[in-house]
């Protein structure tokens, strides 16, 4: 080994000028690379509030709960994995173009859902080349996530609607029965038999009326109460963080590259030479 070390130092001290320029090279090298192939990475988290619509049931028959969330958390979460949802995002983001190749790239994989205990709240993180592409990203996924369950509570609401629309209609025509019905004993005889007929539809029209006017109230109050979905993509409203991992790749790999280059400068530039024996 003595005689080993001794060679190497000898190698090192009869190719000092040649090793000088390499060591200066490759530090040339290695600032270059840390300083232009340095890649910030910026994540982001940010809450989706499922949204309220009618329950289809309800609607139907009158039971069960009069509220259903839009979509269940399980199915958003799997939504945001999906390709042609991501592809649809990557249409409606506008990322910075410096960072945008990067950026899609990032929210691509990094891009996913988690069900929190409250199961209206799916918490959305993601990571990409810069804070405003977090940002923009996360006004696109509360567009596009937005548009498909606002098509979704459309739906129930028309259904509501209509009814109410409906309900509105019947009510003023028992009205105008009751009110046709006191006209006609008003303004003409009416004989026992007749005013107990008139008496009894007219008790007929009033628990109609009741009912009418219990379904419209029920149907104003499922209007009332549905909501629609909510990410709050803003800034005061989302977690975002910064690392960078690329920097300290670079300065061990222009590290490695700095030292294989002194050995072979060592031990390669100059023929091997024979050791003695002493």
């Amino acid at each position: 080994m003595g005689d080993v070390a001794r060679l190497v130092v000898s190698r090192i001290a009869e190719s000092k000028w040649l090793i000088a320029p390499a060591v200066l090279l490759a530090a040339v090298v290695t600032f270059a690379i840390t300083a232009s192939g340095k890649v910030d990475i910026w994540s982001g988290r940010a809450v989706l509030t499922i949204g309220m619509a009618p329950a289809s049931e309800f609607i139907a028959q009158r039971s069960g709960a009069a509220l259903a969330q839009i979509e269940p958390a399980q199915r958003t979460v799997a939504r945001l994995s999906d390709p042609l949802f991501k592809e649809s995002l990557f249409k409606r983001a506008a990322f910075e173009p410096t960072t945008a190749s990067i950026s899609r790239s990032m929210i691509a994989s990094s891009l996913r859902g988690l069900s929190l205990d409250n199961e209206r709240l799916v918490a959305i993180e993601l990571s990409a080349g810069s804070a405003s592409d977090v940002q923009s990203a996360f006004r696109a996924i509360a567009a596009e996530i937005g548009a498909l369950h606002e098509a979704a509570l459309d739906r129930q609401l028309k259904i509501v609607q209509n009814r109410i629309h409906e309900s509105r209609n019947n009510i003023a025509a028992v009205e105008n029965s009751v009110d046709d019905l006191n006209g006609r004993v008003t303004w003409g005889a009416s004989s026992p038999g007749r005013e107990q007929a008139r008496l009894s539809a007219v008790s007929d029209m009033i628990s109609a009326w009741t009912e009418l006017q219990g379904r419209l109230r029920d149907d104003a109050a499922l209007e009332r109460l549905s909501e629609p979905t909510r990410l709050r993509p803003e800034a005061n409203d989302l977690v975002v963080t910064h690392r960078s991992i690329e920097t300290l790749r670079h300065s061990l790999l222009a590290g490695a590259a700095m030292l294989v280059m002194m050995i072979f400068l060592t031990i390669v530039v100059r023929p091997p030479g024979r050791i003695s024996g002493g």
